[in-house]
């Protein structure tokens, strides 16, 4: 055990719960700013230069956003990263 009481393992455990939890939220957002601008996923992808199975992946929670994607979306979108960030945090919770 470390000196926090959580052993490596759980900790690791715990880190990969909690991103998790924010590729769904991040997906969630990526769907509701792709269809709010009537968008499909394959016209997403063309705006941001990547394949349209990473736009798939990302709405659904399965691959982490690079930071260069996210600066990519929000510039098509017409928002600030911080907007996006808040957006996830609201959807997780987070004050």
């Amino acid at each position: 055990m470390d000196t926090t009481g959580t052993s490596p393992s759980h900790a690791a455990a715990d880190f990969e719960a909690e991103t998790a939890q924010v590729n769904k939220a991040v997906g969630i957002e990526l769907r509701v700013l792709r269809t709010r601008r009537g968008w499909n996923q394959e016209q997403l992808a063309e705006a941001i230069g990547v394949d349209k199975k990473t736009i798939g992946r990302l709405e659904r929670g399965d691959r982490s956003m690079t930071m260069g994607q996210m600066y990519r979306i929000c510039k098509a979108f017409g928002i600030k990263p911080s907007q996006l960030v808040g957006s996830v945090e609201r959807e997780i919770g987070i004050q």
